[in-house]
């Protein structure tokens, strides 16, 4: 019987693992849209469930406030499909979480409140993280 050649061994491929600072934005930004999620709810819960209007506000006042939030739980949850799109490297993700990053910011300014660039600080920081990695997203 002739003598085979040495067969190399198929490579192992190894899965990206993210960087812990990632994951630690990532996280931070699941929490933040669970609790906007949470507050929009309580806050539309709160503006139907009373037909007079809370202390110090209109009812064309608390309609408002009742449609932001729910454009605000929308982009929350689309954003937690773009978070858990990136934790498994998909670019679609990526880009998910950056357009509800941005649409976040814009709603924070529209409803008064800082919070608006604390989003576009994480989506910096994740997007440095996520740019030194680009070639592992599919």
């Amino acid at each position: 019987m002739p003598m085979q050649p040495f067969a190399q061994p198929a490579p192992v491929l190894r899965r990206p693992e993210l960087p812990r600072y990632l994951k630690a934005i990532l996280v931070t930004k699941l929490l933040a849209c669970l609790g906007w999620m949470a507050l929009s709810f309580l806050l539309v819960f709160a503006g139907s469930s009373s037909n007079e209007p809370i202390a110090g506000t209109t009812a064309e006042g608390m309609h408002a406030a009742a449609k932001l939030a729910m454009i605000i739980m929308a982009t929350a949850l689309v954003e937690l499909f773009g978070i858990a799109g990136t934790w498994s490297f998909k670019r679609w993700g990526v880009y998910v979480l950056a357009g509800c990053s941005m649409l976040s910011f814009v709603l924070g300014v529209k409803s008064g409140q800082a919070f608006g660039f604390f989003s576009i600080a994480t989506m910096m920081a994740a997007g440095f993280a996520i740019l030194t990695r680009w070639k592992d997203f599919e």
